[in-house]
């Protein structure tokens, strides 16, 4: 996006892209464009997605642009969880807050839109480092002639997890590493799923006995189109308890993917002199497919207002703060609250909580750490268990809210208070 747009503004444009293959996308990823979600995990800015006769349009309403997409949507219009015995809690009922598509074809396409706009595009090329000029940028890259160095006015940093850019500047000495994952997806055909609509759904499902992946103990699965599902790397441990093994006697895998990522604290300030870091390159996690796409249209039009004297490094700086909840310390308190919160609980102890919440359109884990009051008379050991691993789980990650200035808490938000960061997901305020 950034290459399309900077080119199409009359910017001279070289797009270096590692892949041999543009259309070879092996990352594991869901590939869904995200309307909300449970938590604000990537971009909090409004994102559409226009239906039209001949075509799609995904539309950035704030930003005001769009961009015609021609491949096929599946729509998402459940979220389902799925306590051990069975009990399922909607935090989205019949209420579409997703399209899955392959991002191939969103790329490809957009790879298309760049080159028509006149961007050089160097496949099969590393980016290896970046090094700040007086008059510039030079970039080491390594393609099929070996290494060179390309000069520029301005570079945007778009390396995506371990970005070698962001290293070679020395912007990693400032994060604080939070975790190291090495994670295996797969696609299956054949599974002979029984929960109504759940080819519109993402399932969650409670396996207190699995090891925690870090985003609790449980198992995911989700549609992407036709009779194929997306599911994590514990599928075959799921696939053998006795309730769901009849799912999976046709399953065959027809495609693993995988995801090697070091996750650290957010780059506050993404600008390095001459070089804008955006998308993933700058984030904990992933921004998702549109906040990357925004970040990189934001990078463009920050440039060229630098460019003409204007300060648009801080105008993107400013931006990018207030689109993304991980720039908010109560964003990394959500995350592990909800992770751990089960991390103790029995099967039993999960069912109960899950009856509590039937019918209420909450995400359990969330509900519960707001609200553990819901079990305290009935369940009084219930209520402390969980009234630990809630104290705990803030605890344990105190050293990297340390690492936040006083002026994030609550910049986005409010006061990060519970009724913030265990609430319902939200926009960015003003656009709800």
């Amino acid at each position: 996006m950034a290459a399309k747009t900077a080119a199409e503004d009359g910017l001279k444009v070289v797009l270096i892209e590692r892949r041999k293959e543009f259309a070879d996308f092996r990352r594991a990823c869901l590939q869904l464009a995200y309307l909300k979600w449970i938590t604000p995990d990537g971009y909090l800015e409004p994102f559409n997605v226009e239906v039209n006769l001949d075509n799609y349009r995904f539309v950035w309403p704030k930003l005001g642009f769009s961009l015609d997409y021609e491949g096929p949507l599946v729509p998402y219009t459940n979220a389902i969880w799925v306590s051990p015995s069975g009990y399922r809690v909607y935090p989205f009922k019949h209420e579409l807050f997703a399209f899955y598509y392959p991002k191939e074809t969103f790329e490809v396409g957009l790879l298309s839109l760049a080159e028509k706009a006149g961007v050089e595009v160097q496949l099969g090329t590393t980016a290896l480092g970046a090094e700040n000029t007086p008059d510039g940028v030079k970039v080491l890259v390594r393609g099929k002639s070996g290494e060179q160095t390309l000069e520029a006015r301005k570079a945007i940093a778009a390396d995506g997890f371990g970005s070698r850019i962001v290293e070679s500047l020395g912007l990693n000495k400032r994060r604080q590493v939070i975790d190291r994952v090495r994670e295996l997806s797969y696609v299956l055909e054949g599974v002979e799923c029984t929960i109504p609509e759940h080819q519109y759904s993402w399932l969650h499902f409670e396996c207190p006995t699995f090891p925690n992946t870090g985003i609790g103990r449980s198992f995911g699965m989700g549609t992407w189109g036709g009779n194929t599902k997306f599911v994590g790397s514990n599928w075959k441990d799921f696939a053998k308890s006795s309730m769901y093994a009849p799912w999976f006697r046709h399953a065959q895998v027809v495609k693993e993917m995988a995801m090697v990522a070091t996750i650290r604290t957010p780059i506050r300030e993404p600008i390095d002199g001459n070089v804008v870091i955006i998308g993933d390159a700058a984030a904990p996690i992933e921004t998702w497919r549109q906040g990357a796409v925004a970040c990189g249209y934001q990078a463009v039009k920050a440039i060229e207002n630098e460019l003409s004297g204007q300060k648009g490094y801080q105008e993107y700086i400013d931006w990018w703060q207030k689109a993304f909840y991980f720039n908010e310390p109560a964003y990394f308190k959500r995350v592990v609250t909800y992770a751990s919160v089960f991390d103790s609980c029995s099967a039993e102890e999960i069912d109960y909580i899950y009856q509590l919440l039937q019918d209420q359109g909450v995400v359990p884990q969330l509900a519960i750490a707001k609200n553990p009051e819901l079990v305290k008379k009935e369940r009084p050991d219930l209520y402390e268990k969980l009234k630990q691993a809630i104290d705990q789980a803030v605890k344990d990650i105190e050293p990297l809210l340390a690492t936040y200035p006083p002026e994030a808490d609550g910049a986005i938000y409010g006061d990060g208070g519970p009724e913030v960061y265990l609430g319902p997901w939200r926009h960015y305020p003003g656009f709800d």
